[in-house]
């Protein structure tokens, strides 16, 4: 199951006693998934919702904290919509049942916002404001490099009332628009952590820092061996441009070398790959590895000044594009 239906299951089956946070979550969640109609002269309330367990919690708390019966549609799956979609139904009684969950005002006009009593509310009514808005419209994706919980809202009203209460959580939401829909994000991996526990899916947030912790890895390892990879061609290449300085180094000395500096040079000549760690080591008596690289930079410079002398190409004469790539 994707990490939004993983999130929504727990959060439909968590058990919450304190009425205000029942309300709170209960107004919030058909502000975010219902639309008010007029049937005849009356208000009746709908709110479309994507799993059957939510749509459950929703008639039970209708019915237990308000005192009205609601009725389940099942829509069946068409055209780009792959699964079922549960829409709760007031009929009866939606126009009182609008009032109380602050949908519509004193004067029967439509709230814009979230209803002054979730907005103004404890902190406890900022974390169900948010467990009722993932459950009508929100998503989680994947841990990875565009992570994100994102609530559609039904406008910016709305989504700046959710960012006010992500606030309250010291949570770091933004609001904002895309192709005509107003959005509200958490993009932060921690933020994210702390939100889902803040609205009470504790084992939701195991198993995405567990994701996240295993992307992660798997991105620092293959990060690290690009590294090394990196590393060891430079290495190589540097290597191997040393070895074609030397060799022009001892065409230009000749004779004149001194014998202890030739060898060295020699050693880089047959072993362009190694290192100077283990060219000291093959030397015979071993050296270490700073006095290989000084012997073959002394001798590079004895050459440099020996062909500046005579008016012709230094050691640098033999390299090729290719040993000079970065």
């Amino acid at each position: 199951m994707a990490m939004t239906g993983v999130v929504k299951d727990e959060l439909s089956r968590l058990t919450v006693l304190k009425p205000c946070c029942r309300k709170a979550e209960v107004s919030t969640l058909l502000r975010f998934a219902s639309g008010l109609h007029l049937v005849g002269g009356r208000i009746v309330i709908e709110a479309e919702l994507d799993t059957n367990v939510t749509a459950r919690r929703l008639i039970k708390d209708i019915g237990e904290v308000f005192g009205h019966k609601a009725e389940v549609l099942v829509l069946a799956p068409a055209g780009l919509r792959k699964g079922s979609r549960y829409v709760v139904r007031v009929y009866r009684d939606g126009e009182a049942l609008a009032r109380q969950t602050g949908l519509i005002d004193n004067h029967g006009r439509p709230v814009r916002g979230l209803p002054r009593q979730v907005v103004s509310g404890a902190t406890c009514d900022a974390e169900a404001a948010w467990r009722g808005a993932f459950l009508a419209h929100g998503s989680l994706t994947e841990p990875g490099r565009s992570m994100s919980l994102e609530v559609t809202c039904p406008g910016p009203e709305a989504a700046l009332a959710l960012v006010g209460s992500a606030r309250r959580l010291k949570i770091h939401a933004k609001a904002r628009e895309v192709r005509g829909v107003d959005r509200v994000v958490v993009r932060d991996g921690d933020a994210i952590s702390a939100l889902l526990t803040r609205l009470g899916a504790h084992d939701s947030v195991l198993a995405w820092e567990e994701r996240r912790m295993r992307r992660e890895v798997r991105a620092t390892a293959h990060r690290l061996a690009n590294f090394d990879d990196a590393n060891l061609r430079r290495s190589a290449r540097a290597a191997v441009a040393a070895g074609a300085r030397v060799q022009r180094a001892l065409e230009i000395l000749g004779d004149e070398a001194p014998e202890h500096l030739v060898i060295a040079g020699r050693l880089r000549v047959e072993h362009k790959q190694a290192s100077l760690e283990e060219l000291g080591q093959i030397a015979d008596p071993p050296l270490t590895k700073d006095a290989i690289a000084g012997r073959i930079r002394r001798l590079l410079a004895m050459a440099d000044k020996r062909a500046s002398d005579l008016g012709i190409a230094s050691t640098d004469a033999n390299l090729t594009a290719d040993m000079l790539a970065p």
